[in-house]
């Protein structure tokens, strides 16, 4: 019984040894030095007590690669499901009931467009350059890290990061920040059906005119202001 006793300790402690280096491994570093290829100076980064990286270097292309590097230390994850979003690839990671997701998504043509405008950019512009950068910067944190805990659990391997898939996730940002392409189509077919008081009850200061319409006196209105749920003139 001693043996056994002393075997399960054993093999609890290995276990519990194993789980704390796996954790670890996964902990982003906020202490030390870091070797990152093609900087052509140094650079510095500080986190503040709230975790936020404050970067300092001698010239933007390094900021930038720095910048990439620290993001994906600390938002790996999240980058991998926007870019995966944004390019209708969540089902393959996450399931069939997010096969209508990616429909819609590639259905709005992201990924054609992101190409095109890849293939379209300036490659000796100044706004290429810090791009490239950037991305050099995350995947030479991926190339050298652990993936996150995420990963292992999903199954999702790691891919290097593209133009294509930074000028996605700003496809995808574009059409989420666009609430008309929600609320317009909806908002149309309550007017249409059943007749503009009707919008009076979600306090829209409907214009059936526009918001141009002229005042008496010949005055323009000013454009209405949106706060959510209503809508202010701004400042003459």
């Amino acid at each position: 019984m001693k043996r056994l006793l002393t075997v399960l300790v054993l093999l609890v402690v290995l276990l519990a040894a194993g789980a704390g280096w796996y954790v670890y491994s996964k902990q982003p570093t906020r202490q030390g030095q870091v070797e990152l290829r093609n900087l052509q100076g140094s650079v510095t980064v500080r986190y503040d007590e709230r975790g936020v990286p404050h970067i300092r270097a001698e010239n933007e292309t390094d900021l930038y690669r720095a910048l990439g590097y620290v993001h994906a230390q600390d938002r790996l994850f999240q980058m991998e499901a926007m870019r995966r979003l944004a390019r209708g690839e969540l089902a393959e990671v996450l399931g069939p009931k997010l096969l209508d997701t990616d429909k819609l998504f590639r259905s709005l043509r992201i990924r054609e467009r992101a190409a095109s405008y890849v293939a379209s950019l300036d490659k000796q512009s100044p706004a290429w350059k810090a791009l490239k950068a950037y991305l050099d910067g995350i995947n030479q944190y991926q190339d050298s890290h652990a993936a996150p805990i995420e990963f292992d659990v999903l199954g999702i391997p790691k891919r290097p990061f593209t133009a294509e898939d930074s000028i996605s996730v700003a496809g995808y940002m574009a059409y989420s920040f666009a609430a008309a392409f929600r609320t317009e189509p909806l908002l149309t077919y309550v007017r249409d059906q059943l007749g503009t008081d009707y919008l009076n009850v979600f306090d829209l200061d409907w214009q059936p005119k526009g918001v141009l319409a002229s005042q008496q006196g010949g005055a323009a209105r000013p454009l209405p202001v949106s706060t959510g749920r209503t809508s202010t003139p701004s400042p003459a």
